[in-house]
């Protein structure tokens, strides 16, 4: 809804709505008048936001490597890889900090040279420092400092696949256009200071991560990372599977710095300047600046500043003697954000606070709590979840595709546990900081203590997985139809609209987070279909066969640290874009990072009937784990073999390789992948995993395929594989290949493309068309891809 298409229309609809309040106004109907300014804000937010959008989009940066290497430009299809060292010059926005391949860098460039000199060149870019230098200087690199690097740029990733989101979108809609390696920090020099507030801020950062280091670190490193979350909005050293775990129970929202932490902060502040004396207006011009200060200090992030500003603006009220509602200052905060920020408009994390934050209002006001003392801070904090999850859960289904009801409970133990985290952790540096080490280790404990608390009460998403579960993203009238009918039941002035709305956002809202379309199983559509996922440099297929059962072809694909999830981030929300909660089979090829690399977020989540696998592996750990995963899920597993033959949905399936192990495989071998044949009327659909030439050989004088093929080219079209015999004798008609963009092995290599255009065979790639959709009714083959 940011696209630059609707600026023209948003102008038209501000300029008449805005002439309409003025016409009114002339006629005295000064309430249509009111209604007409307040009509014409959604345009002009979306004129401004689609305006913010275009920039964001087309920095000059980009546009200046367009013109100078080519391939920069959002729109384009370039798919070549040019390493191309550019001298970057720029502005940190955040501090550095270390991750499994380097150092992590967010810059601002101000300037650029591709061999000439620097020339001004705008564009947010993250930067990754290779080395063992790095280590040794990522705390120099401050944010507000001003540096100069030589660096391989580089497009971020894109998973072009329905239900999967445009990554490079997003990233460039948080300012960050491109992404980019530099090899050492011998390469990453230091050109200015920041500003003194921003060497002040960043010294106090740095003493905060030092007496954690000292203070909670020794007693688990995972205290120490969450401490400093919590304290500085620091989440460069979070253990991903604490991460997930936190977000399975519903809790993760307690470690980003947000409302909460503010109030936490705003409370303690109000309690000292009480001590000190100072009250009133005083006292709330202290509690803004000191509020502001931490902000700063914190990195200012959108939901630490959208919190801290929600509070500046309460408490700059009550400097004039002023008493605004709550829901006053929420509506002030929103439309500054959005003035300050036109693409905050499309960020979820708006969506999430301010939903929060209405939650919490109306129940602030509507709901009584129990007369006991030690019952209202449990209670609280109960109704108060309830209260969120009502409001958030379609918004979290919607974007997240998941569910879950943990924090009802869990929240009673972590958002206590929260605080005493924050209190703790700020006692430890304070006394740190004085060198009061004895009080400094009592903290450190207490706040070990806290994180305890926070992080095993996420276990009961252990004990009780029942409490989360994945749905297809909710269509999204559904949604606004949901907070429509929430909306009149709230406020409605007939008891019978209230009424009849309470039932039908009930309903609405067992739909959104049970999906029962999906419980059903699906009879097909009497074709075979078969879905080349687009995972960047790895494999994924998804088989539908003519009955509409499943099967999954490899979930492979790793990003370079392996902090993303090819399977949670990209495989699973395609598979459910289509309904698909639960798999009948999964085949896995062969062991590679590219074609395993998402098989565990797979199986959790989609529990496969079977699990099938080739070659044995001695000790190879991914496949144990994947193993031992399908034991808990009770996915049976079978090894395939050649001349394996089963009618699976009214295809026959055929296994061509690998043969009986002769020998213990003691590591990988692309030679030994599964390969498996599909058989439906006149057509062959071969899926071939990553054999070489040899196996290619070998296979030849038992294939009987039938006279249409669809191949799915060996090793992503690698010069290994695609010999001249094997394609000519298989004249295939069509050729699936699965590669990154710009890949680092120049996949599909010229001299294999040449044999398929010689055989006469229709290529399609995922690095071109993104994902690629065959059917076939036995007779006829039509192919859909999403990238055109």
């Amino acid at each position: 809804f940011l696209d630059a298409s609707l600026a023209r229309p948003a102008q038209w609809c501000v300029a008449l709505f805005v002439l309409a309040s003025f016409l009114c106004a002339a006629k005295g109907h000064l309430g249509f008048a009111r209604l007409g300014i307040a009509g014409a804000f959604l345009p002009l937010c979306l004129l401004i936001a689609s305006g913010a959008e275009h920039r964001a989009l087309h920095p000059p940066l980009r546009q200046f490597l367009e013109d100078r290497i080519g391939g920069f430009a959002m729109d384009s299809r370039d798919v070549e890889r040019r390493e191309v060292p550019v001298e970057i010059e720029g502005r940190l926005m955040a501090d550095a900090f270390l991750t499994g391949t380097g150092a992590s860098l967010r810059l601002r460039v101000e300037r650029a040279s591709a061999g000439a000199c620097l020339e001004p060149a705008e564009g947010g870019v993250s930067l990754t420092v290779q080395g063992v230098l790095a280590a040794s200087q990522v705390t120099e690199w401050r944010a507000g400092r001003t540096i100069r690097a030589t660096a391989i740029l580089r497009r971020p990733a894109r998973y072009l696949n329905d239900g999967v989101p445009d990554f490079e979108r997003m990233m460039a809609r948080r300012g960050i256009a491109l992404i980019g390696t530099v090899k050492s920090a011998a390469l990453v020099q230091r050109v200015a200071e920041g500003t003194w507030m921003d060497e002040a801020a960043a010294s106090i950062r740095g003493a905060v991560r030092r007496a954690i280091d000292r203070h909670v670190a020794p007693r688990h490193p995972q205290s120490a990372a969450i401490a400093v979350a919590i304290l500085i909005g620091d989440r460069g050293s979070l253990d991903p599977i604490v991460e997930q775990r936190l977000q399975e129970a519903g809790t993760y929202h307690v470690i980003a710095i947000s409302g909460g932490n503010i109030a936490i902060l705003a409370g303690l502040i109000s309690g000292l300047l009480w001590v000190l004396k100072i009250r009133d207006g005083w006292a709330a011009g202290a509690a803004i600046a000191l509020l502001a200060a931490y902000a700063f200090i914190a990195g200012g992030g959108p939901s630490v500043v959208r919190a801290t500003v929600m509070a500046v603006i309460y408490l700059g009220l009550r400097t004039i003697d002023q008493r605004t509602a709550p829901q006053h200052a929420m509506a002030v905060t929103l439309v500054a954000v959005l003035m300050a920020s036109p693409l905050s408009i499309a960020d979820v994390g708006l969506w999430l606070t301010f939903g929060a934050t209405a939650a919490l209002v109306v129940a602030a006001a509507r709901v009584l709590l129990p007369a006991p003392l030690w019952l209202k801070v449990p209670a609280a904090i109960i109704i108060a979840s309830l209260a969120v999850e009502i409001v958030l859960l379609p918004i979290v289904a919607y974007v997240f595709q998941r569910v879950t009801i943990a924090g009802l409970p869990v929240n009673v133990v972590a958002i206590p546990s929260m605080a005493v985290v924050q209190v703790a952790a700020m006692i430890t540096a304070a006394a740190d900081a004085v060198g009061l080490d004895g009080l400094a280790r009592v903290a450190g404990w207490t706040t070990h203590i806290g994180v305890r608390g926070l992080l095993d009460s996420a276990r009961l998403v252990d004990v009780a997985p029942w409490l989360t579960w994945r749905v297809p993203s909710p269509d999204w009238w559904l949604v606004l139809m949901y907070f429509w009918s929430l909306v009149v039941a709230l406020f409605a002035p007939l008891k019978r609209w209230r009424q009849s709305c309470r039932v039908t956002a009930a309903v609405l809202l067992c739909v959104i987070a049970f999906a029962p379309h999906t419980w059903a199983r699906t009879f097909g559509d009497g074709q075979l279909h078969l879905t080349m996922i687009d995972v960047g440099q790895g494999d994924a297929m998804l088989v539908t066969l003519p009955n509409g059962r499943t099967l999954l072809v490899d979930a492979g694909g790793v990003s370079p640290g392996g902090e993303f999830d090819i399977g949670d981030r990209v495989i699973g929300p395609a598979l459910r874009a289509r309904g698909i909660t639960t798999l009948d089979y999964l085949a896995i090829t062969h062991g590679d990072p590219d074609h395993i690399g998402g098989a565990a977020s797979i199986v959790r989540d989609f529990a496969p009937r079977e699990i099938w696998y080739g070659t044995y592996v001695n000790n190879h750990q991914p496949s144990i784990a994947l193993q031992a995963l399908a034991s808990r899920t009770r996915s049976a597993w079978r090894w395939l073999q050649r001349g394996e033959r089963m009618d699976i949905g009214g295809v026959e399936l055929r296994v061509h390789h690998p043969a009986p192990e002769d020998w213990q495989r003691q590591k990988v071998r692309n030679d030994d992948s599964l390969v498996m044949e599909l058989r439906y009327g006149q057509v062959s659909m071969l899926l071939t995993g990553d054999i070489g030439r040899d196996v290619e050989q070998a296979l030849l004088p038992a294939l009987d395929l039938l006279p249409v093929v669809v191949l799915k080219s060996p090793h992503h079209g690698s010069g290994t594989s695609s010999s001249e015999d094997f394609v000519r004798t298989l004249k295939p008609r069509i050729v699936l290949i699965g590669c990154g963009r710009g890949n680092p092995h120049g996949h599909p290599v010229d001299p294999v493309m040449a044999r398929y255009a010689a055989a006469g065979a229709a290529v399609y790639r995922t690095d071109l068309h993104g994902q690629i959709r065959v059917s076939t009714d036995g007779v006829t083959v039509s192919v859909k891809a999403f990238a055109r």
